[in-house]
Protein backbone atom coordinates (compact mmCIF):
# COMPACT_ATOMS: atom_id res chain seq x y z
CA UNK A 1 0.00 0.00 0.00
CA UNK A 2 1.63 3.29 -1.21
CA UNK A 3 1.50 6.21 0.58
CA UNK A 4 -0.95 9.54 -0.62
CA UNK A 5 -0.20 12.83 0.15
CA UNK A 6 -3.12 14.90 2.02
CA UNK A 7 -3.61 18.76 2.25
CA UNK A 8 -5.47 20.28 4.58
CA UNK A 9 -6.60 24.65 4.37
CA UNK A 10 -6.93 26.58 7.57
CA UNK A 11 -7.18 29.67 9.22
CA UNK A 12 -5.08 31.08 11.61
CA UNK A 13 -7.94 32.93 14.37
CA UNK A 14 -5.25 33.37 16.80
CA UNK A 15 -4.83 37.12 18.02
CA UNK A 16 -0.98 36.76 17.16
CA UNK A 17 -1.22 34.61 14.71
CA UNK A 18 1.69 31.77 14.18
CA UNK A 19 3.62 32.63 17.23
CA UNK A 20 6.90 30.91 19.49
CA UNK A 21 4.68 28.93 21.21
CA UNK A 22 1.92 27.88 18.31
CA UNK A 23 4.93 27.04 16.12
CA UNK A 24 6.96 25.02 18.99
CA UNK A 25 3.69 22.72 19.59
CA UNK A 26 3.29 22.47 15.95
CA UNK A 27 7.58 21.31 15.37
CA UNK A 28 6.85 18.90 18.57
CA UNK A 29 3.42 17.18 16.71
CA UNK A 30 5.68 17.04 13.36
CA UNK A 31 9.10 15.41 15.08
CA UNK A 32 6.99 12.69 16.38
CA UNK A 33 4.96 12.17 12.95
CA UNK A 34 6.27 9.87 10.39
CA UNK A 35 5.28 11.91 7.74
CA UNK A 36 6.97 14.75 6.69
CA UNK A 37 5.14 18.13 6.94
CA UNK A 38 4.89 20.87 5.22
CA UNK A 39 3.35 24.74 6.03
CA UNK A 40 2.96 26.86 3.41
CA UNK A 41 1.52 30.42 3.16
CA UNK A 42 0.85 31.84 -0.44
CA UNK A 43 4.37 31.44 -1.98
CA UNK A 44 5.93 30.93 1.02
CA UNK A 45 6.48 27.05 2.41
CA UNK A 46 8.10 26.09 6.20
CA UNK A 47 9.10 22.42 6.96
CA UNK A 48 7.00 21.55 9.72
CA UNK A 49 10.16 20.94 11.58
CA UNK A 50 11.82 23.87 11.83
CA UNK A 51 10.72 26.62 14.21
CA UNK A 52 12.57 29.44 12.59
CA UNK A 53 10.78 28.69 9.11
CA UNK A 54 7.48 28.40 10.99
CA UNK A 55 7.58 31.90 12.44
CA UNK A 56 9.17 33.18 9.38
CA UNK A 57 5.89 32.83 7.30
CA UNK A 58 4.75 35.82 8.89
CA UNK A 59 0.95 34.07 9.19
CA UNK A 60 -1.08 35.98 11.10
CA UNK A 61 -4.64 36.28 12.14
CA UNK A 62 -7.21 35.53 9.16
CA UNK A 63 -4.02 34.22 7.46
CA UNK A 64 -4.92 31.17 5.46
CA UNK A 65 -2.35 28.41 5.65
CA UNK A 66 -2.25 24.79 3.68
CA UNK A 67 -0.74 22.02 5.76
CA UNK A 68 0.59 19.04 3.80
CA UNK A 69 1.54 15.86 4.73
CA UNK A 70 3.11 13.20 2.99
CA UNK A 71 4.68 9.81 4.05
CA UNK A 72 3.31 7.51 6.42
CA UNK A 73 0.71 8.66 8.74
CA UNK A 74 -0.79 11.87 6.65
CA UNK A 75 -4.17 11.57 8.07
CA UNK A 76 -3.40 11.58 11.47
CA UNK A 77 -0.61 14.24 11.28
CA UNK A 78 -3.03 16.30 9.81
CA UNK A 79 -6.09 15.69 12.16
CA UNK A 80 -3.63 16.28 14.74
CA UNK A 81 -2.16 19.66 13.99
CA UNK A 82 -5.79 20.45 12.72
CA UNK A 83 -6.68 19.55 16.95
CA UNK A 84 -3.80 21.76 18.15
CA UNK A 85 -4.97 24.61 15.97
CA UNK A 86 -8.70 24.18 17.16
CA UNK A 87 -7.83 23.97 20.98
CA UNK A 88 -7.01 27.82 20.63
CA UNK A 89 -3.27 27.59 19.63
CA UNK A 90 -3.99 29.26 16.23
CA UNK A 91 -5.96 28.07 13.92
Amino acid sequence: MGFEMITKKLIVHNEHGIHARVALRVVEECRNSSSQITVCKGCKTADGCSLLQLLMLGAEKGTEIEVIADGGEEQKSISDLAQIFSQGSGI
